[in-house]
Parts: C-alpha cells; structure tokens; sequence
C-alpha cells in the first residue's frame, strides 16, 4: 500500500462524505440536542458547588457522540443500501484500506465537531446560569478544555466504532439500533442489575468511555480496575477489536 493511494482513498471519503445530506443533518440534530441540554442544566442548576463543565458538556457525550457514531456507519451502511461499495471497491480493490479511510475521516470529523460542540455547550450553560453557578463555565479555564480534550477523543474512538459496527451489520437499521441501544439502553440496564450490576459494571466499554470523560450517565459507582486512562485503553481496545472483524469480514464477504 503506498502513501498515494492512501491519501487518494482519505480524499473520496471525504468528498462523499461532504456531498451528500445525512452530515448536516446529523450534526444538526447532535447540536440542537447536546445544546439544548446544556441550556437546561445552566437554567435549572443551583448550590453554592456551582455547574461544572462536564455536566455542562453531558448531553454532547450522551446524545450528541451517539448520532455521529450513527453517521459513521451510515458512511458504510449507505454504500451498501445503493450497491455504490462495488464502485469503491472497484476503484479501490484494497478493501482494508477503504475502511481504515472511512474510519479516519470520520475520527477527524467526529473529534472537531465535538470538541465545537462542548464549547458551544459550555458558552451556552453559563449564559443560561446564574452568574454564580457558571463562574466556574469560563473558556479561560484548564478545565473547560480537558472536556473539549477527551470528549473530542471519545468521540474519535466511537466514530470508528461507528464504521465497524457499520461493516458487519450492513443495514442501516440494524447499525442504528446497535449503537444507540448499546449505550443509551444496554449498558444502563445490565450496569444497574442489583445482583450482577457491580461484578460487570467496570467491564462496559461505554461506562468506561464516560468514566474517562468525567460525565455521569445512568451508572452508579464502580469499583474500578484502572484510572480513567485505563478506562480510555479498555473502550479503544474493544473498539479495535470490533473494526478488526469488520475488516476481516467486509474481505471475505462479497459486496
């Protein structure tokens, strides 16, 4: 595999990705939502504590990750729906090197658009806050930009989580309901169970994914193995693990 024919693989992605709606569309329905949420925590949040950026930033990693994951696989599943995979295949015969392109380019857009997503989401929390419960909400701050920093990577794993899943569904339903059940619904649940919840808890990939960004979800306190970087390795390790069957997969299977 050369450079060229990598960086020409990088620039298809990105040109079908920039010419077709779904993006826009999703990355307007991830803003109105993680935005919206952060209005609401900054309206309705009191205690001398004041609002912390990360609860400010909670609805970007809890409903505005999840839709770009979708979008992510929807670069693949769409591809499929269309029967245009036997083009790219075609064009580009080195089908490893066509997911790895997809899932590089949309690591990149998902990492940016999140980071301008907790920003956004902060600015608009301490506008909707008392002054005194978002002093702590100011852009000046180290703490505002360690969530842009590890939201931003959340969500550059979970893209490529996104195009793995993508690959081995191959139908755009069957990819949705995966990815926004597995963190949203699954994870919650089973996390919760009185009986087995502690034992399996610090072993979800997403409870870990959240524990690394610092925002509470519907998770009650585990007693972790590992740190929050630990907590990074294990998510991006399962991730890895994911988008290697879905490589294998996509080249053994005709498209």
């Amino acid at each position: 595999m050369s450079a060229a024919s990598a960086l020409a693989a990088l620039h298809a992605e990105r040109i079908k990705l920039s010419t077709i709606r779904s993006p826009l569309w999703s990355a307007l329905a991830a803003a109105v939502l993680s935005i919206g949420v952060a209005a609401l925590q900054g309206a309705t949040a009191y205690g001398a504590a004041g609002l912390s950026p990360q609860r400010a930033a909670m609805g970007v990693a809890v409903f505005g990750v999840p839709i770009l994951m979708v979008l992510a696989a929807m670069t693949v599943t769409g591809e499929y729906r269309t029967g245009m995979i036997r083009a790219t295949f075609a064009a580009v015969p080195n089908r490893p090197l066509v997911l790895a392109a997809k899932a590089v380019v949309m690591a990149v857009c998902s990492a940016v658009f999140t980071a301008v997503l907790v920003v956004a989401a902060v600015a608009v929390a301490r506008l909707a806050a008392d002054p005194l419960v978002g002093a702590g909400l100011s852009l000046a701050g180290s703490a505002v930009w360690r969530v842009v920093a590890a939201l931003a990577l959340f969500a550059a794993v979970a893209a490529v989580l996104g195009v793995g899943v993508g690959a081995l569904m191959r139908h755009a339903a069957g990819a949705v309901a995966v990815l926004l059940m597995w963190p949203l619904v699954v994870e919650p649940i089973v996390g919760n169970l009185p009986s087995i919840g502690p034992e399996i808890g610090p072993y979800l990939p997403f409870a870990n994914a959240f524990l690394f960004a610092d925002v509470q979800w519907l998770f009650p306190t585990y007693v972790m193995l590992w740190g929050p970087f630990g907590s990074l390795v294990y998510f991006t390790t399962i991730v890895v693990v994911i988008f290697i069957a879905a490589t294998v997969v996509i080249v053994k299977r005709d498209a």
